[in-house]
């Protein structure tokens, strides 16, 4: 529930309203976010860039606002999980997308997919918004909460202007020279420092990579190298791409994120899809909790009713029943035959709420369509 996510921060620049210039913007004291999520016992509260978005930037998703009735133009949407964004997917919006219908708050990126703002030397600087990025809403005057469907407005918030002067790229910005796709559909990105000769010896430089569900790959330079070639990363993503240098003297690390980097498309055929998400949607009752109780040592154990799958094959769906923390994001997963029945869920937190879902995966295309029950309140 909205109560539970409200936050009271002292953040001196308040987020726009939809009628200024952009839905996102810096996070001015990401101290006081990291304290609220840490108080919502949010697992990850530590990120390279802390972000804001109004509320608009959420109803306004085609999921909310029921527009689109026809694909428009491939633009890039963050998939955020408790705060943190977890993917960032091109999408025109409509298409079905199996990261986008399985779970997440979905906001769109803006054209830059980065904010710009002037640093402590007054230089413009773009801060891009990347996985790993944690971002929170602004439903009032210095009131800030983490992103769910069900956030509301509350009071309306004066407007960010975003710097209109070219953002200059920093020092030791990495580059991403060149991307070649792999017989097996992976790729290889060769990647420069400049000027990471130039760094003192006690630094220590190291080149990331960041893919969906925040998967890290790292490598270091050696002395006097400037270029590595990281390989095996997924196509048809975007990926994030970092320098971090470390100040060996100081054991400080200063971070420098590229905005998000489109990987090639492979050309292999696109797979026949098994089932028809449609479909799924419309004939696949949703679950429901038919029966909650609370033991003595303060644990909840609930049946779920589960509906039958229409048109089930095991060699061509997968189909599960999911109980998911809506806070941790901690999930209980039990895996069916495609029967009606009634499950048991047990070891669950009376003092949590939980969303059920079922999920049906089309296994010849990896697509996932899920089927929301009520959810489990506290």
């Amino acid at each position: 529930m909205l109560r539970n996510r409200i936050g009271l921060l002292t953040l001196a620049l308040l987020l726009i309203t939809p009628q200024a210039n952009a839905s996102w913007m810096p996070d001015l004291s990401p101290t006081d976010t990291v304290s609220r999520m840490k108080a919502e016992d949010l697992l990850q509260t530590r990120a390279d860039g802390y972000f804001v978005v109004t509320v608009d930037a959420i109803t306004s998703t085609p999921q909310m606002s029921g527009v689109a009735d026809a694909p428009g133009p491939r633009e890039r949407y963050a998939v955020i999980l408790d705060g943190v964004v977890d993917r960032i997917v091109t999408w025109d919006g409509y298409s079905p997308h199996r990261i986008i219908d399985s779970y997440g708050v979905i906001v769109k990126l803006p054209a830059s997919a980065g904010v710009k703002y002037v640093d402590a030397n007054g230089v413009t600087r773009l801060r891009p918004i990347t996985q790993g990025s944690i971002v929170s809403v602004a439903v009032a005057p210095n009131v800030y909460v983490t992103p769910t469907y069900d956030v509301v407005q509350l009071a309306s918030v004066s407007s960010y202007e975003e710097p209109t002067s070219p953002a200059v790229t920093e020092t030791y910005s990495p580059v991403v020279t060149s991307q070649t796709l792999s017989s097996n559909d992976s790729v290889s990105m060769i990647i420069d420092v400049p000027d990471a000769g130039n760094l003192p010896s006690t630094s220590r430089v190291s080149v990331y990579t960041v893919t969906d569900g925040r998967s890290t790959t790292a490598l270091g330079l050696l002395p006097g190298q400037s270029s590595v070639t990281i390989n095996d990363l997924p196509h048809d993503q975007n990926v994030t791409v970092k320098t971090v240098i470390l100040d060996t003297l100081t054991n400080t690390e200063t971070v420098i994120s590229n905005t998000v980097i489109s990987t090639p498309v492979s050309s292999t055929p696109v797979p026949t899809p098994a089932r028809d998400a449609a479909v799924d949607r419309a004939t696949i009752p949703a679950p429901v909790v038919s029966s909650s109780n609370v033991d003595s040592s303060g644990a909840r154990s609930v049946a779920i009713s589960v509906p039958a799958v229409t048109n089930f094959d095991p060699t061509t769906t997968w189909a599960t029943v999911m109980v998911v923390d809506k806070q941790s994001g901690s999930t209980t997963a039990i895996g069916t035959d495609g029967t009606a029945q009634t499950l048991s869920v047990g070891s669950l937190s009376a003092e949590r709420d939980y969303s059920v879902k079922v999920v049906v995966r089309d296994l010849a295309t990896g697509q996932e369509t899920v089927i929301s029950g009520q959810d489990i309140t506290k």
